[in-house]
């Protein structure tokens, strides 16, 4: 049997454990995941996949990743940056699918698109308590859309800050963000809409930024180098497509970049402008070897976040945890396997 956990599923275990409680233990394990990663144990296949332009800009691709033993994990992803305007519909919707590695049974099928958004703050989170300073009072975003819902969620967890200065090409995004912050946020941070032409000076006055914009391949980059604390912390999280850059080249050249997973990041993220000896430490080292991560906390870092294969295996095993816990989601038979391994047809009753 296949457990698969629908929407129905997933509401029930946001509606039992609260939204902070599962920003929290998704945090707790990414981290503890990162801190015992091994790549002998643990492996991650770059990802890949169909990118198109008709009938717009689009891409569907996989990521894969195998923990030795037990089990592999797929995440099916589709990135339409026009969905919002046109559709309706999220820029990313994704599910996952767990296999047995001793049998290739299919275990799992879970809706990814909300774990997806919440795995991806969670990471900025680890990576804002590595590297950015403890007294955090400002936080920038740039771009206002669903994944800023839970980069500011997550970054709350583990730092107190009181203020967020919020740019959106798109105002009315940008105007309707505190509305969409969970309480636990909402109620103690005030939010500053940031008009177009102010958007330079945004660099200057924040402690942490957070990119997460559908900016396309080869445009600009979305806020202007200049000004800025000795110590800010960047989380770069919208470059996830070849071209597709959000930072100044300049900015860049002199900040310590932390890759997610490194040949990933040199094709798709913000690194993909460097060389690996010129990236940083990734964050799984940061996470094993905080003494290195203490080291870059006195200087401009920038977190390139393109999404590691491995986070969307620990977000399906807490989900699917949770639901085993409060008996939902639906068992079903979507292998046909027969009594007689060697008779296709017997199992069709053929």
């Amino acid at each position: 049997m296949t457990i698969i956990l629908d929407t129905a599923a997933l509401r029930a275990i946001v509606a039992d454990v609260g939204v902070d409680q599962l920003m929290d233990e998704m945090i707790e394990r990414l981290r503890d995941r990162f801190e015992a990663f091994d790549p002998k144990t643990t492996e991650s296949i770059q990802r890949t996949g169909f990118a198109y332009q008709q009938p717009s800009l689009g891409l569907i691709e996989w990521m894969p990743t195998m923990q030795s033993g037990e089990r592999v994990s797929i995440k099916t992803v589709g990135y339409h940056p026009a969905n919002p305007t046109l559709r309706s519909l999220p820029s990313v919707l994704a599910t996952t699918s767990l296999y047995d590695t001793t049998t290739g049974e299919l275990l799992a099928l879970t809706d990814s698109t909300f774990l997806t958004a919440l795995r991806t703050g969670a990471a900025s989170a680890i990576a804002t308590d590595l590297l950015a300073p403890r007294d955090v009072e400002t936080v920038g975003i740039i771009g206002c859309g669903a994944q800023a819902v839970t980069q500011l969620h997550a970054i709350s967890r583990v730092r107190r800050f009181t203020r967020v200065l919020a740019y959106d090409a798109d105002p009315s995004v940008a105007a309707t963000l505190l509305e969409r912050l969970p309480s636990s946020v909402g109620h103690r941070v005030t939010v500053d809409v940031v008009a177009a032409e102010d958007r330079a000076a945004l660099l200057g006055s924040v402690d942490v930024l957070c990119t997460v914009t559908s900016v396309d391949p080869g445009e600009d980059a979305v806020i202007a180098d200049g000004d800025h604390k000795r110590s800010l912390h960047v989380n770069a999280v919208g470059a996830d497509f070849p071209g597709k850059l959000e930072l100044p080249d300049s900015l860049i050249d002199r900040a310590a970049v932390v890759p997610d997973v490194v040949e990933q990041c040199l094709v798709e993220g913000e690194s993909q402008r460097l060389t690996e000896d010129e990236l940083a430490a990734d964050l799984a080292t940061l996470c094993a070897e905080p003494t290195t991560a203490q080291a870059l906390q006195q200087r401009l870092t920038v977190f390139d976040s393109t999404g590691w294969a491995l986070e969307d295996m620990v977000a399906a095993e807490l989900a699917l945890e949770h639901a085993a816990r409060l008996g939902v989601g639906v068992d079903a038979e979507l292998q046909l396997i027969g009594d007689d391994p060697y008779d296709p047809y017997r199992a069709v009753g053929g």
